[in-house]
Parts: C-alpha cells; sequence; structure tokens
C-alpha cells in the first residue's frame, strides 16, 4: 500500500485506540451519573449533534486547507478536553452536564479529523485498491477501538473512573505526532486537470474572494442534483438513527436488561469487534464474487435481522452473538458504500460530498438517540426490535439508488485501473528507450 498510507494507518491506528477508549469510557461515567435513560440516550445525541451543526462548514474547511495540519491540531484537542474531564472526575465536580460538554467539544474536533482523512485516502491508496484501503482501516479501527481501547477502558474504569481518560487523552496526541511525516503532495486536494495548482487561490483584482455558503451549496447541488447521491443520503440516514437509537440506550440494556457487569460491558461490546475484523478481512473477497450491489443486498437485510435478535435474545450469550453479526454486516456494508463514493466523487468536492454524508447519517443520528431513548423508558428491547424493522423497510426503498451509485462505482474503478495500467506501460517504454539510448547495442543483443 505505500509508506505514505501506513504512516496514515498508523496516526489512525493511535487516534483509534483512544476512540475506543472514550466510547467505553463515557457511557459508563453517564451511568455512573444517573440512571434516567434518556439523560443516558443523550450522551449519544450529544456525540453526533456537532455533525449536524458544523458537518458542512467543516467539509469546505477540509477542501480549502492543509488536511494533516488540521488532523494534527483537532486530536490535539480532543486530548485536550479528555485531560479536563478526567481532572474533574478526580476532583469530584463531574456532572452530566459537564459530561456532555467534554463530549461536544471532543466530537466537534472528531468532525474535522475524520473528514480529513476520509477525504486524504484516496489521494494516499493506490489506483484500484480503495476497498483494500478501507479495510486496512476499518481493520485496525476495529483490533484497536474495541478489541484493546474498549476492554482496557473497562477495567481502568473498574479501578478509577478517571484513568481510561487520562491515558486516552495520550493517544490523541501520539497520533497527531505520527501524522506529520505525511507529504505535501497527499495534503490537500487535488485540483481538476488544466488546472495549476494556486490557482484557486489567486482572485482577479476586484473579484470577492468566493464565500464559505458558496461553497456549501456547490457540494449541496453536486449531491442532490449533479449525482446519484441523493437518495443514498436518505437511506443512511434512516439506517444511522435506528443504529443510533440502539447505541443510545447500549449501556442500559447490556448492564440492566442483559445483567452484565461493569468490568464486562466493554468485554461484551467488543464481540462486534470480532464480527468487524471478520468484515474487514473478507468484504474484499465478497465484492469480487458479486459484486457491490449485490454484497449490499445480503449484508444489509442480515444486520436488520441481527437487530431483531439482539432485542428478543433471551440471555447476554445470544445478544453478544447478535452483536457480533451486527459487527459484521455493518462494517462489511460501511466499506462497500464508502467505496462506492469515493470512486465517483471528484477530490476537489471529497470534503463537502463525505460531509454530506455524515450529516445525514451520524448528524440526523441524534434525533435516533433521542427516541432511542424515550422508546427506552418504555421499554429497553423495543429499542432493536424496532431498529431492526427500520434498516429492513430503508433497503427496500433505497435498492434501485443502491444500484446505480454501485455500478457507477464499478465503471469509475475499473477507469482507475486502466489508466494506472497504460501510465505504468508508458513508464517501462520510456526507461527502455533510454536504457538504449545510453548502450545502443542493447537493443541487438536482445
Amino acid at each position: 500500500m505505500g509508506r505514505n498510507f501506513n504512516r496514515f494507518w498508523a496516526g489512525s491506528l493511535s487516534s483509534n485506540l483512544g476512540d475506543g477508549m472514550m466510547l467505553v469510557a463515557l457511557p459508563l461515567v453517564a451511568a455512573m451519573l444517573t440512571n434516567d435513560p434518556l439523560l443516558v440516550a443523550g450522551l449519544t445525541a450529544v456525540r453526533f449533534l456537532p455533525w449536524l451543526m458544523i458537518g458542512l462548514f467543516a467539509g469546505v474547511v477540509v477542501d480549502r486547507v492543509d488536511r494533516v495540519r488540521l488532523m494534527v491540531l483537532t486530536n490535539l484537542g480532543r486530548g485536550g478536553a479528555l485531560v479536563v474531564l478526567a481532572l474533574l472526575i478526580f476532583t469530584g465536580h463531574a456532572s452530566i452536564w459537564v459530561l456532555y460538554a467534554v463530549m461536544f467539544t471532543v466530537m466537534v474536533c472528531e468532525v474535522f479529523y475524520d473528514l480529513a482523512g476520509r477525504a486524504m485516502l484516496p489521494d494516499i491508496a493506490p489506483a484500484g485498491a480503495i476497498d483494500r484501503a478501507n479495510s486496512r482501516l476499518v481493520g485496525g479501527q476495529t483490533v484497536t477501538q474495541q478489541f484493546a481501547g474498549g476492554p482496557i477502558a473497562g477495567f481502568l474504569f473498574a479501578v478509577a473512573a478517571f484513568l481510561p481518560l487520562a491515558v486516552n487523552a495520550g493517544a490523541y496526541v501520539l497520533g497527531a505526532l505520527v501524522l506529520l511525516g505525511l507529504p505535501l503532495a497527499v495534503r490537500r486536494p487535488k485540483r481538476p486537470e488544466g488546472e495549476a495548482a494556486g490557482a484557486a487561490e489567486k482572485k482577479p483584482e476586484g473579484r470577492p474572494v468566493r464565500s464559505v455558503l458558496a461553497d456549501v451549496r456547490e457540494g449541496l447541488v453536486f449531491v442532490f442534483r449533479g449525482s446519484s447521491l441523493g437518495p443514498i443520503m436518505g437511506f443512511n440516514m434512516v439506517v444511522n438513527m435506528a443504529f443510533m437509537a440502539q447505541s443510545a440506550v447500549l449501556v442500559l440494556l447490556v448492564r440492566e436488561h442483559f445483567g452484565v457487569p461493569a468490568v464486562l460491558y466493554g468485554v461484551f461490546i467488543g464481540t462486534s469487534a470480532v464480527g468487524a475484523l471478520l468484515g474487514a478481512s473478507t468484504v474484499g473477497l465478497i465484492v469480487a464474487r458479486l459484486g457491490r450491489f449485490r454484497t449490499e443486498l445480503v449484508l444489509v437485510p442480515l444486520a436488520g435481522c441481527a437487530c431483531l435478535l439482539f432485542g428478543l435474545a433471551p440471555n447476554a450469550y445470544v445478544a453478544a452473538a447478535a452483536w457480533m453479526v451486527i459487527g459484521y454486516v455493518m462494517t462489511s456494508s460501511n466499506i462497500v458504500l464508502i467505496g462506492a463514493i469515493q470512486l465517483i466523487v471528484p477530490g476537489i468536492q471529497m470534503g463537502r460530498v463525505m460531509a454530506c454524508v455524515q450529516m445525514f447519517g451520524a448528524g440526523f443520528g441524534v434525533f435516533g438517540a433521542l427516541l432511542g431513548g424515550l422508546l427506552g423508558r418504555v421499554e429497553l428491547y423495543y429499542v432493536p426490535v424496532a431498529a431492526g424493522a427500520v434498516v429492513l423497510v430503508g433497503l427496500l426503498l433505497s435498492a434501485r439508488a443502491l444500484s446505480r451509485v454501485t455500478g457507477q462505482a464499478d465503471e469509475s474503478e475499473a477507469a482507475q485501473v486502466a489508466e494506472a495500467e497504460r501510465a505504468a506501460r508508458e513508464t517501462d517504454a520510456e526507461q527502455a528507450a533510454k536504457s538504449r539510448e545510453k548502450d545502443p547495442d542493447q537493443g541487438e543483443r536482445g
């Protein structure tokens, strides 16, 4: 995959370790501070609220600035916020509202970090390897975030509530330092062919600089009028709302409904990591055999059925098995869908399009989290059952749009591979010609 990708991957691994610790530690702190399902679900709502509030603006920023520098600064910001929370917990001054404030701050930074990473990936991955690159990122994320970060946070929390947050902050700082070695060539979006580097920054005298709102509008027009991505945004929104509703009350489902102790909470949710790692390892083979569209037709219904099984599970062991299946199908499906979008979107608009994807997915997950909290007040297991039903209905309404987008991605990938092979042949021919010029007798000896 190349040195640049490996460095990018290493920085992501460290940051993902921090994410895994945070996503286990903060719900445990919330459950320590309150047992109200709505207040606990509110933490998940706050987690995704920044995507709804600043997602489109962040996409414009990502398309304008040095993406590596942006990722470094936001990682340092995340680490600083968690150090503050660790100190407040240690001194006994933490509250659910402080927890909300820290989660919001961390996630504002994560909005910029994630968008910059996703927008930069097509420039780092070799031609024809976008699914493999996404699979490695997701596989590494699974190992560090769920196999390592989640269980470590659970055990450290059992010792002292502030410990996982302090270690988490260190992981973010390390991830920031690793990214500093990436070259300038991949830090900014590639310009369309024929446009010189820096041309966008040179404005004629008397002409106003392009506004942020104009860039946001351009991105939205591309998504909903200039491409076939509009219905996919709706599908992404519905599915993510369903899963956010389930995730919002997960800590209560696991601890109260299934009776799993706090020290094993990280281990329980880590079962999805087993499925996610299997999904990241095998999705490339499945796509190669079935194609992107038929892969989605298999995975999404399986996800809906797994949610139903999780809600109706008779004990924690069956629930853990269902959670593992959910991890497998959701990871595989996301790799296919994100890779398809990355293949059909121009690099200069990648940040804004990815912002739309995240805003309509994670951003509207805020409402799913609140709905999950309200439904959880009635009965906790109703939440995953309702989520499974919503996923199945969402697929029925979006199948045609999925077929169109995945077909365009297949065509784009084939064209990229053909172009890379042509460029390689031309390079080989040039090198052979130079060799013959240096040694005119080489051709005769050959």
